[in-house]
């Protein structure tokens, strides 16, 4: 019992960040949807769809880098309250377009576009903070309730989307003007700080600094390589979902099938930590991304049936496992000043191709039909296990764990203790 009691509490600072993170991503997967139907409704060409979805993710990959220097530079409390804003302000004037009919392409686009940028700010500053407010040995934890979070947004989001798609798409955004207002107060709440803030070195040069450290690594470069193989394909899944659906009877039902990926996603989620107990990182994460090779390989031979669709959800089901040992892995070897910046370049190289997904589905379905599209991202998925499970057995366990730049620890107790008080979070 003692040594159970020795490991701090998640704390009251990573609940405020989960809980107000939960909120808005719940409004975001209903905007999701949103925004490449009101495009394809606008003009009926499934092309404008993709093309909504891809500024979306144009915008994510443009501010990637430069939210990594953000997070490893500034407060991270104020990074997250004023993206939260700064969000709820983009959506609450796409609702007001929209419900006044003056919500053209070019707007939409553009619109989108902001988001992703927008949104992109969050996500380092939250992983920053995630390792600062979180003790070591619960990072898995930490990290499968993060995934568990996106898994049920995946589910709950759409489908709200979708309905309210069926009524008038401007309250869509309305949702999730007020979701990310709602978590805006969460961030508010947070403690300051959440890490170190770094030296003030040129923006181009810090950035360079994160991606020279995780291309130096094997390993990371086959993280960075694997998202980015996953993010392609499951960037496109909702082109896919909207072409089978028939495009303008878009609505609640694009909703429960694009859920149907979410409840995969949610399982995944919940099978991590246990996962990551259980088989080293190396093993864990070729089996899994093996998995997700076979099942979208069988979702190809059997689409159109129920079977596909069963095995659409098995293919999700692996991608949180991925996610969750491949995060931990990196955090664990990144020094704390470079926590953001790593992360933000893993990310960037991850998103550089998945602006493209979405048109690149969308052409693909439409020349070549369904069963040769997911067939060829299937036959990928499998020669990224084959690759990953040479370089993570090879150079993952020879890998240690970094410490901070400061000499600290990664965890400094006074910043979550196990009733829940905080402090300046330490590195």
């Amino acid at each position: 019992m003692t040594a159970v009691l020795s490991i701090p509490a998640l704390g009251r600072p990573f609940w405020l960040l989960f809980g107000g993170e939960a909120a808005s991503a719940f409004g975001t997967s209903a905007s999701v949807i949103a925004l490449p139907v009101v495009a394809m409704q606008a003009s009926g060409d499934v092309r404008q769809a993709g093309l909504a979805s891809t500024a979306l993710s144009a915008g994510i990959l443009l501010a990637r880098l430069p939210a990594g220097v953000f997070a490893d530079r500034f407060d991270r409390r104020t990074l997250l309250l004023f993206g939260n804003l700064l969000g709820a302000a983009i959506l609450g004037a796409l609702a007001l377009l929209q419900s006044s009919s003056a919500l053209g392409l070019p707007l939409l686009t553009s619109a989108a576009l902001l988001l992703g940028m927008a949104g992109s700010t969050l996500t380092p500053a939250e992983n920053v903070a995630v390792r600062n407010f979180v003790h070591p040995d619960l990072l898995p934890r930490a990290l499968s309730l993060m995934q568990a979070r996106t898994a049920v947004s995946l589910i709950a989001g759409p489908v709200a989307g979708g309905a309210l798609l069926t009524v008038e798409p401007a309250w869509v955004f309305t949702l999730d003007a007020a979701t990310y207002l709602l978590a805006a107060a969460c961030m508010a709440a947070l403690p300051s700080g959440a890490g170190p803030v770094g030296a003030g070195q040129p923006a181009l040069k810090a950035a360079c600094e994160g991606v020279r450290f995780l291309w130096r690594s094997p390993f990371l470069r086959y993280a960075a390589i694997n998202a980015a193989v996953l993010n392609l394909i499951s960037n496109g899944l909702l082109i896919v979902i909207i072409t089978s659906a028939g495009g303008q009877r878009a609505g609640l039902g694009i909703g429960v099938q694009t859920a149907a990926i979410g409840t995969g996603v949610l399982v995944g989620s919940l099978i991590a930590p246990a996962v990551a107990r259980r088989l080293p990182a190396a093993r864990g994460i070729a089996l899994s991304t093996g998995a997700i090779a076979v099942a979208l390989m069988g979702f190809a031979l059997v689409h159109g049936s129920g079977a596909a669709a069963f095995l659409l959800a098995v293919a999700s089901v692996f991608g949180p496992v991925v996610t969750v040992l491949l995060t931990t892995a990196q955090m664990r070897m990144t020094p704390a000043g470079l926590q953001g910046r790593v992360h933000s370049g893993i990310g960037f190289l991850a998103q550089a191709a998945s602006p493209l997904a979405p048109t690149l589905v969308a052409v693909s379905t439409h020349a070549f039909g369904l069963f040769p599209t997911v067939l060829g991202a299937a036959l990928l998925v499998a020669l990224l296990a084959l690759v990953g499970n040479v370089v993570t057995a090879r150079h993952l366990r020879a890998t240690p764990p970094a410490t901070a730049t400061t000499g600290r620890p990664p965890f400094d107790g006074a910043s979550v203790d196990a009733s829940g008080s905080h402090g300046r979070g330490g590195t």
